[in-house]
This record gives C-alpha cells, sequence and structure tokens, in this order.
C-alpha cells in the first residue's frame, strides 16, 4: 500500500529554530548534492503521527565514498561542526556518525542492513519548509523501531498505529520482520499483538 496520503504536505518541523535550521541546512545540503537520502527518527515521525519534541535531525544515505568528503566539506561550508577524518571513517566503518549545527546533533546513517536499505529505497518526497525532502514512509519506521524496540520505539510504535492504521501495508512490515526476527522473537507476538488492539480502536471508532 502507498501512503504517501498520510504525509502533512507542506509542514515545518515543529521543533525549537535551532532544530529547524540544522534541518535546513543538512536537506539543502544533501539536495544540492544529489545524496540520496531519507529523512528518519522524529521529525520523520511528525509526518506521520502525533507532534513530540525532537532535539536532532536523523538522516540515512548511501553515496559513493568518493562524493562523501565534499558533502562533508560543503556541510562544514554552512556552519556544521566536522571532524572530516573522524566522520568519514565512522561512516564508511560503522555506518553511523554524528555531526552538529549550533548544538544540535545530526545524525548521519548508511542502510547497513537490508531492511534499512528497503527502508530508503521506499522513501517518499514530501515538501517540508519550502524544500522537497524524501521521508520515510510509516512501515519504515516502525520496521526500524520494530528492530531497536526501546522504550520510546515502541511509544512511537504504538503512535504510528494509531494515526495510521487501515492505510499501512502491514504485509510488508511483517516480511521485513522476517529479515531479522526468529521465530520466538517476542518483538514479533509484541506487533501482532498491537495490531490487534489498534485493529480493534479502529473498528469501534468506525461504529460509533
Amino acid at each position: 500500500m502507498n501512503n504517501s496520503d498520510s504525509f502533512s504536505g507542506d509542514s515545518a518541523p515543529p521543533a525549537t529554530d535551532a532544530v529547524g535550521q540544522a534541518f535546513e541546512t543538512v536537506i539543502g545540503t544533501l539536495n544540492e548534492r544529489q545524496i540520496r537520502y531519507a529523512l528518519i527518527g522524529g521529525l520523520a515521525l511528525l509526518q506521520h503521527a502525533r507532534t513530540r519534541t525532537t532535539e536532532d535531525v536523523d538522516i540515512m544515505l548511501t553515496a559513493p565514498q568518493i562524493a562523501l568528503p565534499g558533502l562533508f566539506e560543503a556541510l562544514q561550508a554552512r556552519g556544521c561542526t566536522i571532524d572530516l577524518y573522524k566522520n568519514l571513517r565512522e561512516l564508511r566503518d560503522d555506518g553511523y556518525t554524528a555531526i552538529a549545527f549550533r548544538g544540535v546533533i545530526i545524525d548521519l546513517m548508511t542502510p547497513l542492513v537490508e531492511a534499512y536499505r528497503h527502508v530508503l529505497d521506499r522513501a517518499q518526497p514530501v515538501r517540508i519548509s519550502n524544500f522537497d525532502v524524501r521521508v520515510a514512509t510509516a512501515e519504515g519506521l516502525i520496521v526500524m523501531k520494530l528492530m531497536a524496540m526501546r522504550p520510546q520505539d515502541q511509544a512511537d510504535i504504538r503512535d504510528l498505529l494509531l494515526a495510521q492504521f487501515g492505510r499501512l501495508d502491514l504485509d510488508y512490515i511483517r516480511a521485513e520482520i522476517d529479515t531479522f526476527a526468529p521465530d520466538d522473537d517476542p518483538r514479533r507476538a509484541t506487533f501482532e499483538d498491537w495490531v490487534r488492539e489498534f485493529g480493534e480502536t479502529t473498528r469501534q471508532s468506525d461504529a460509533s
């Protein structure tokens, strides 16, 4: 199922001025340099579900190694705090690095596992703050949060299910779970419990 209609459209991220500026800086740079990316994390969640406070910007990206020094140098020229060799090494070897813009952390990660690559592949264009932004779908965010399953991730999954139930491609989510969770993984049962819970909530709401 394509859930592009669930995006909020021309919506600025409801965040502090510093977070908004960090968002515009990194997205503007990625777009100009034609880097393939997806907005993930709290700012992506805001396009699908409730408003919640977020203090950083999270990006998944993929680019040829030869393009990364130029990307970091361009971000540095726009005011980001960069340790070029450290950031390049971490992104190459660990699949994750963090930079900063006026005290706001910008997390950059690469899709090291198959499920993450699919999140990047399925990201959809959204107009936010006068920028064309590739945003992870609600399904993609649920998959990423199921993998992590921290308390905040669990709360975010429930919010996404509540906001998007009936529009979600549950078969896609289940197929992705198969790529990282064995049959007896408790995340499977927990997810199915939530699906039943929010399915019943949706049916009751429709009946009222």
